[in-house]
Protein backbone atom coordinates (compact mmCIF):
# COMPACT_ATOMS: atom_id res chain seq x y z
CA UNK A 1 0.00 0.00 0.00
CA UNK A 2 1.61 3.73 -0.90
CA UNK A 3 0.82 6.07 1.49
CA UNK A 4 0.16 9.45 0.04
CA UNK A 5 -1.56 11.25 2.73
CA UNK A 6 1.16 11.38 5.13
CA UNK A 7 3.77 12.60 2.97
CA UNK A 8 2.19 15.54 1.35
CA UNK A 9 -0.26 16.49 3.40
CA UNK A 10 1.61 17.13 6.70
CA UNK A 11 3.44 19.76 4.96
CA UNK A 12 -0.41 21.63 4.31
CA UNK A 13 -1.80 21.03 7.53
CA UNK A 14 -3.30 22.65 10.31
CA UNK A 15 -3.45 21.58 13.65
CA UNK A 16 -5.98 23.99 14.87
CA UNK A 17 -9.31 22.66 16.72
CA UNK A 18 -12.35 23.37 15.24
CA UNK A 19 -14.99 25.74 17.11
CA UNK A 20 -18.47 25.82 17.49
CA UNK A 21 -18.58 29.00 15.49
CA UNK A 22 -16.57 27.25 12.33
CA UNK A 23 -18.53 25.76 9.48
CA UNK A 24 -15.80 24.01 7.92
CA UNK A 25 -12.52 22.87 8.58
CA UNK A 26 -9.86 20.08 7.72
CA UNK A 27 -7.51 18.32 9.67
CA UNK A 28 -4.46 16.25 8.82
CA UNK A 29 -5.25 12.89 11.16
CA UNK A 30 -1.45 11.44 11.35
CA UNK A 31 0.11 13.86 13.57
CA UNK A 32 -2.50 12.64 15.67
CA UNK A 33 -1.92 9.89 19.22
CA UNK A 34 -0.33 6.97 17.66
CA UNK A 35 -3.08 5.03 19.09
CA UNK A 36 -6.09 6.91 19.01
CA UNK A 37 -6.78 9.13 16.51
CA UNK A 38 -8.94 12.15 18.27
CA UNK A 39 -11.60 13.71 16.48
CA UNK A 40 -11.32 16.82 19.11
CA UNK A 41 -14.52 18.49 18.12
CA UNK A 42 -18.10 18.30 19.02
CA UNK A 43 -19.68 15.39 16.91
CA UNK A 44 -23.30 16.66 17.72
CA UNK A 45 -22.48 19.33 14.86
CA UNK A 46 -20.13 18.30 12.23
CA UNK A 47 -20.67 16.26 9.71
CA UNK A 48 -17.14 14.10 8.41
CA UNK A 49 -15.48 13.07 5.05
CA UNK A 50 -12.64 10.83 6.19
CA UNK A 51 -9.61 9.24 4.35
CA UNK A 52 -7.34 6.63 6.58
CA UNK A 53 -4.55 4.57 5.28
CA UNK A 54 -3.08 1.84 7.29
CA UNK A 55 -4.75 -0.47 9.78
CA UNK A 56 -7.65 0.84 12.26
CA UNK A 57 -10.64 -0.20 14.12
CA UNK A 58 -13.77 1.98 13.30
CA UNK A 59 -16.20 2.49 16.97
CA UNK A 60 -19.67 3.47 16.33
CA UNK A 61 -22.39 3.12 18.62
CA UNK A 62 -23.83 -0.55 17.03
CA UNK A 63 -20.22 -1.89 16.09
CA UNK A 64 -16.90 -2.07 15.69
CA UNK A 65 -15.20 -2.72 12.66
CA UNK A 66 -11.50 -3.54 11.80
CA UNK A 67 -10.19 -1.77 8.21
CA UNK A 68 -6.64 -1.47 6.76
CA UNK A 69 -5.19 -0.45 3.34
CA UNK A 70 -7.28 2.66 1.79
CA UNK A 71 -10.49 3.64 3.15
CA UNK A 72 -12.86 6.25 2.79
CA UNK A 73 -15.21 6.97 5.81
CA UNK A 74 -18.09 9.19 5.71
CA UNK A 75 -20.39 10.24 8.97
CA UNK A 76 -23.37 11.72 10.34
CA UNK A 77 -24.03 14.09 13.35
CA UNK A 78 -26.19 11.34 14.69
CA UNK A 79 -23.69 8.72 14.58
CA UNK A 80 -20.79 8.95 17.98
CA UNK A 81 -17.23 7.07 16.33
CA UNK A 82 -13.80 6.97 17.07
CA UNK A 83 -10.86 5.91 14.81
CA UNK A 84 -8.49 3.56 16.64
CA UNK A 85 -4.58 3.42 14.77
CA UNK A 86 -4.19 -0.69 15.27
CA UNK A 87 -0.47 -0.72 13.25
CA UNK A 88 2.50 1.64 14.22
CA UNK A 89 2.03 3.12 10.16
CA UNK A 90 -0.96 5.26 9.48
CA UNK A 91 -2.27 8.34 8.06
CA UNK A 92 -5.09 10.41 7.73
CA UNK A 93 -6.93 13.44 6.83
CA UNK A 94 -10.85 14.37 7.36
CA UNK A 95 -12.91 17.20 6.65
CA UNK A 96 -15.34 18.28 8.67
CA UNK A 97 -18.41 20.43 8.26
CA UNK A 98 -21.80 21.85 9.51
CA UNK A 99 -25.26 20.79 7.50
CA UNK A 100 -24.93 24.98 6.52
CA UNK A 101 -22.04 24.62 4.66
CA UNK A 102 -23.63 22.69 1.41
CA UNK A 103 -27.75 24.02 1.04
CA UNK A 104 -29.77 24.68 -1.08
CA UNK A 105 -28.60 28.33 -1.49
CA UNK A 106 -25.50 28.13 -1.86
CA UNK A 107 -24.29 25.07 -4.09
CA UNK A 108 -28.02 23.73 -5.38
CA UNK A 109 -27.68 20.45 -3.48
CA UNK A 110 -28.62 19.46 0.45
CA UNK A 111 -26.84 17.42 2.12
CA UNK A 112 -29.28 14.62 2.50
CA UNK A 113 -29.56 14.56 -1.31
CA UNK A 114 -26.37 12.55 -0.72
CA UNK A 115 -26.92 8.66 0.19
CA UNK A 116 -23.89 8.94 2.06
CA UNK A 117 -25.28 11.74 4.39
CA UNK A 118 -28.67 10.19 4.38
CA UNK A 119 -30.12 10.07 8.52
CA UNK A 120 -28.98 7.29 10.75
CA UNK A 121 -26.02 6.24 7.55
CA UNK A 122 -22.87 5.90 7.71
CA UNK A 123 -20.53 4.21 4.64
CA UNK A 124 -17.01 3.07 4.64
CA UNK A 125 -15.50 2.86 0.93
CA UNK A 126 -12.33 0.38 0.27
CA UNK A 127 -9.79 2.44 -1.95
CA UNK A 128 -7.31 1.32 -4.49
CA UNK A 129 -3.89 2.95 -4.87
CA UNK A 130 -5.44 5.00 -8.05
CA UNK A 131 -8.66 6.02 -6.14
CA UNK A 132 -6.70 6.72 -3.17
CA UNK A 133 -4.38 9.30 -5.06
CA UNK A 134 -7.59 10.75 -6.45
CA UNK A 135 -8.77 11.28 -3.39
CA UNK A 136 -5.54 13.04 -1.88
CA UNK A 137 -5.84 15.48 -4.53
CA UNK A 138 -8.97 16.81 -3.70
CA UNK A 139 -8.13 17.09 0.21
CA UNK A 140 -4.90 18.81 -1.37
CA UNK A 141 -6.83 21.34 -3.09
CA UNK A 142 -8.73 21.73 0.20
CA UNK A 143 -5.72 22.26 2.40
CA UNK A 144 -4.68 24.66 -0.15
CA UNK A 145 -7.43 27.13 -0.09
CA UNK A 146 -7.45 26.60 3.88
CA UNK A 147 -4.08 28.91 3.74
CA UNK A 148 -5.61 30.87 1.28
CA UNK A 149 -6.86 34.31 1.99
CA UNK A 150 -9.23 35.47 -0.86
CA UNK A 151 -12.78 36.61 -1.50
CA UNK A 152 -13.63 32.79 -3.34
CA UNK A 153 -12.27 30.74 -0.76
CA UNK A 154 -15.44 29.12 0.87
CA UNK A 155 -17.11 28.80 -2.52
CA UNK A 156 -13.79 26.75 -4.04
CA UNK A 157 -13.83 24.60 -0.14
CA UNK A 158 -17.31 23.65 -0.82
CA UNK A 159 -16.65 22.64 -4.65
CA UNK A 160 -13.99 20.37 -3.89
CA UNK A 161 -15.88 18.78 -0.92
CA UNK A 162 -18.87 18.33 -3.53
CA UNK A 163 -15.95 17.18 -5.93
CA UNK A 164 -15.07 14.52 -3.39
CA UNK A 165 -18.44 13.41 -2.28
CA UNK A 166 -19.64 13.06 -6.35
CA UNK A 167 -16.81 11.05 -6.69
CA UNK A 168 -17.39 8.69 -3.47
CA UNK A 169 -20.87 8.36 -4.51
CA UNK A 170 -19.63 6.14 -7.54
CA UNK A 171 -18.02 3.58 -4.99
CA UNK A 172 -19.12 0.22 -3.46
CA UNK A 173 -19.99 0.76 0.33
CA UNK A 174 -17.70 -2.03 2.15
CA UNK A 175 -19.99 -5.01 1.88
CA UNK A 176 -18.99 -6.56 5.26
CA UNK A 177 -20.36 -3.37 6.91
CA UNK A 178 -24.06 -4.26 7.78
CA UNK A 179 -25.58 -2.86 10.15
CA UNK A 180 -28.54 -5.65 12.29
CA UNK A 181 -30.89 -4.59 15.05
CA UNK A 182 -30.75 -7.26 17.57
CA UNK A 183 -31.71 -7.21 20.72
CA UNK A 184 -27.67 -7.73 22.18
CA UNK A 185 -26.98 -4.76 19.17
CA UNK A 186 -29.66 -2.53 20.29
CA UNK A 187 -28.75 -2.35 24.07
CA UNK A 188 -24.66 -2.25 23.45
CA UNK A 189 -25.69 0.79 20.84
CA UNK A 190 -27.83 2.20 23.59
CA UNK A 191 -25.19 1.99 26.24
CA UNK A 192 -22.56 3.31 23.81
CA UNK A 193 -24.83 6.35 22.47
CA UNK A 194 -25.59 7.32 26.68
CA UNK A 195 -21.73 7.24 26.94
CA UNK A 196 -20.72 9.40 24.29
CA UNK A 197 -23.71 11.57 25.03
CA UNK A 198 -21.37 12.81 27.45
CA UNK A 199 -18.56 13.97 25.39
CA UNK A 200 -16.74 15.96 25.03
CA UNK A 201 -16.35 17.51 27.83
CA UNK A 202 -16.96 21.39 27.35
CA UNK A 203 -16.31 22.92 31.00
CA UNK A 204 -14.44 21.72 34.10
CA UNK A 205 -17.29 23.26 36.49
CA UNK A 206 -19.37 20.20 35.05
CA UNK A 207 -19.03 16.70 35.84
CA UNK A 208 -19.95 13.91 33.42
CA UNK A 209 -23.13 12.11 35.42
CA UNK A 210 -22.72 8.72 34.30
CA UNK A 211 -19.71 6.77 35.54
CA UNK A 212 -20.22 3.41 36.05
CA UNK A 213 -21.45 0.14 34.89
CA UNK A 214 -24.58 0.91 37.57
CA UNK A 215 -25.05 4.59 36.46
CA UNK A 216 -25.96 3.29 32.95
CA UNK A 217 -27.87 0.04 33.39
CA UNK A 218 -29.77 2.20 35.42
CA UNK A 219 -30.08 5.21 33.08
CA UNK A 220 -31.72 1.90 30.78
CA UNK A 221 -33.81 0.39 33.48
CA UNK A 222 -31.34 -2.65 33.04
CA UNK A 223 -29.63 -4.88 35.37
CA UNK A 224 -25.99 -4.35 35.46
CA UNK A 225 -25.75 -7.98 34.44
CA UNK A 226 -27.69 -8.34 31.71
CA UNK A 227 -26.00 -5.09 30.04
CA UNK A 228 -22.94 -6.29 31.12
CA UNK A 229 -23.64 -9.80 29.28
CA UNK A 230 -25.24 -7.75 26.12
CA UNK A 231 -22.50 -5.40 25.88
CA UNK A 232 -20.01 -8.02 26.11
CA UNK A 233 -21.07 -10.32 23.54
CA UNK A 234 -21.82 -7.06 20.97
CA UNK A 235 -18.68 -5.34 21.67
CA UNK A 236 -15.93 -7.76 22.74
CA UNK A 237 -15.79 -5.92 26.49
CA UNK A 238 -17.18 -5.00 29.31
CA UNK A 239 -19.08 -2.01 30.45
CA UNK A 240 -16.13 -1.38 32.30
CA UNK A 241 -13.55 -1.50 30.08
CA UNK A 242 -15.57 0.44 27.70
CA UNK A 243 -15.89 3.37 30.12
CA UNK A 244 -12.46 3.14 31.03
CA UNK A 245 -11.26 3.45 27.95
CA UNK A 246 -13.76 6.48 26.89
CA UNK A 247 -12.40 7.90 29.84
CA UNK A 248 -8.50 7.56 29.51
CA UNK A 249 -9.30 8.83 25.67
CA UNK A 250 -10.84 12.39 27.31
CA UNK A 251 -8.47 12.71 29.97
CA UNK A 252 -5.43 12.69 27.00
CA UNK A 253 -7.63 15.13 24.73
CA UNK A 254 -7.94 17.48 27.85
CA UNK A 255 -4.63 16.82 28.82
CA UNK A 256 -3.05 17.69 25.52
CA UNK A 257 -5.21 20.14 24.53
CA UNK A 258 -6.93 22.46 27.47
CA UNK A 259 -4.61 24.76 30.16
CA UNK A 260 -7.03 23.44 32.61
CA UNK A 261 -5.38 21.92 36.36
CA UNK A 262 -5.50 18.50 36.58
CA UNK A 263 -8.08 18.51 39.37
CA UNK A 264 -10.34 20.01 37.42
CA UNK A 265 -10.35 17.59 34.97
CA UNK A 266 -10.40 14.58 37.69
CA UNK A 267 -13.81 16.43 38.30
CA UNK A 268 -14.95 17.00 34.72
CA UNK A 269 -14.78 13.11 34.09
CA UNK A 270 -16.03 12.36 37.45
CA UNK A 271 -13.56 11.62 39.78
CA UNK A 272 -14.33 12.52 43.54
CA UNK A 273 -10.46 12.93 44.43
CA UNK A 274 -7.46 14.07 42.22
CA UNK A 275 -5.44 10.98 43.49
CA UNK A 276 -8.12 8.50 42.32
CA UNK A 277 -7.95 9.95 38.93
CA UNK A 278 -4.15 9.92 39.19
CA UNK A 279 -4.01 6.25 40.07
CA UNK A 280 -7.01 5.46 37.49
CA UNK A 281 -4.93 7.27 35.12
CA UNK A 282 -1.34 5.51 35.75
CA UNK A 283 -3.19 2.65 36.07
CA UNK A 284 -4.30 2.65 32.08
CA UNK A 285 -1.32 4.77 30.50
CA UNK A 286 1.44 3.71 32.56
CA UNK A 287 2.47 7.64 33.20
CA UNK A 288 0.55 10.29 35.57
CA UNK A 289 -1.74 12.90 33.74
CA UNK A 290 1.21 15.52 35.17
CA UNK A 291 3.97 13.43 33.15
CA UNK A 292 1.85 12.72 30.09
CA UNK A 293 1.01 16.69 30.02
CA UNK A 294 4.58 17.40 29.81
CA UNK A 295 5.87 15.04 26.78
CA UNK A 296 2.72 15.87 24.78
CA UNK A 297 3.75 19.34 25.31
CA UNK A 298 7.69 18.81 24.36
Amino acid sequence: MKTYAASKISTATTDSIPLESEIFHILDLSIADNQFLSFNYSRKLFYSATLLQGTYRLEFEDRSIDISGNSLLFTTTKIPFGIHSNGSVYAGVSCLFKEEFITKANSGYRLHDFMIYKPGRQNIYSLTDGETKQFIDIYLKIFDEAKADNAFKDNLQRTYLLELIFNAQRLAPVDSFIKTNNTTEVIACSFIRSLEGQFPVESPKHAIKLKTAKDFADSLSLHPNYLNRQVKLAKGRTVSQIIAARLVQEAKILLKLTDWHITEISFALGFEEPSHFNLFFKKHTNSSPTDFRRSAKD
